[in-house]
């Protein structure tokens, strides 16, 4: 059950993350790595006018699509030049799961080697290539990082039985949730639009539409919900950092999913949102209609050959 939720969630979250197209972009192709261009409210704008932005926020949320290399590489470019700004910072990852949380904080410390590392904390399958240069700069710097995903056993549980399986689980096991019951209630937008990929997507293997588990966005919800309250705890405990929240766009897009629930939970903090869009060419990119889908934008070319720098 675990595997086959894992597999159909990663899949709905690439589909709902696939970019439109088209209108005209600044022409042009950066010579530098990734490719890039960043619009504010579908208006141009220089990258580091960008980092100057996030740097005063309190929270800094990027959605990226999980297959996009050069979204990846622009990732931890903005981790670069948000760290030469704001050094008081932290990384929190959708790709790790709360309960490895003192696996990371071991290898961090340099208590444990990469190997056990990786044997204990079930990093994603592209981790090595994606998501390792994220975690070895904050690990040089000694930044903190946040597991800031629930455990997939527990979206799983949902997913099959809805969240009130998850008040008869033990106390040991509640620590890695946020507070039950958690909140429902979600913008409609994004009700909407669970309601469309839930409905039309089946489970992997030729399963038709609606065979899949019965509870799927009382279990996106508790993703969400887990993440937001991850963020808001390491706020709290980290006294002031800022924090670069990292996720499918799908949680974060429009304001929904996390940021919407973190507002709630906490509306004094500034919270600033990325969305990293995937594009095969500048005209491909939708800045118009992607003008309000986050603070900025980040178009991100996806045919290469590309040279590292």
């Amino acid at each position: 059950m675990k595997e086959y939720f894992r597999t159909t969630l990663f899949a709905l979250i690439c589909l709902l993350q696939a970019p439109a197209a088209v209108t005209a972009m600044q022409t042009g192709t950066p010579a530098q790595w990734p490719p890039w261009e960043v619009y504010a409210r579908g208006a141009y704008l220089p990258f580091d006018r960008m980092v100057d932005a996030l740097a005063r926020a309190d929270v800094v949320v990027i959605g990226e699509e999980h297959t996009n290399e050069p979204g990846h590489a622009m990732e931890l470019k903005i981790l670069q030049a948000l760290y030469a700004r704001r050094p008081d910072m932290a990384l929190s990852m959708e790709m790790f799961e709360r309960d490895v949380q003192l696996v990371l904080d071991e290898y961090l410390a340099g208590d444990i080697s990469k190997q056990s590392f990786l044997a204990e904390a079930r990093p994603w399958p592209n981790y090595a290539t994606d998501y390792a240069p994220l975690v070895e700069f904050c690990k040089r710097r000694q930044l903190p990082v946040v597991a800031a995903n629930v455990p997939h056993r527990y979206v799983s549980l949902v997913a099959a039985k809805g969240q009130q399986a998850l008040l008869k689980l033990p106390r040991m096991s509640r620590r890695f949730l946020p507070k039950l019951p958690y909140s429902q209630t979600i913008p409609p937008g994004y009700d909407q639009a669970l309601t469309a990929i839930f409905a039309n997507h089946g489970a992997p293997g030729g399963a038709t539409a609606g065979e899949g588990p019965p509870h799927m966005k009382q279990a996106q919800e508790l993703w969400d919900a887990t993440m937001a309250d991850s963020v808001a705890q390491a706020t709290r405990r980290l006294h002031g950092r800022l924090i670069m929240q990292l996720n499918g766009a799908m949680h974060s897009d429009s304001g929904w999913g996390l940021v919407d629930r973190l507002r709630r939970q906490m509306p004094r903090l500034h919270v600033v949102t990325i969305s990293i869009r995937p594009v095969s060419s500048w005209s491909k990119a939708n800045t118009a209609s992607d003008a309000t889908v986050a603070d900025f934008v980040v178009y991100t070319i996806t045919t290469g050959p590309f040279t590292h720098t």
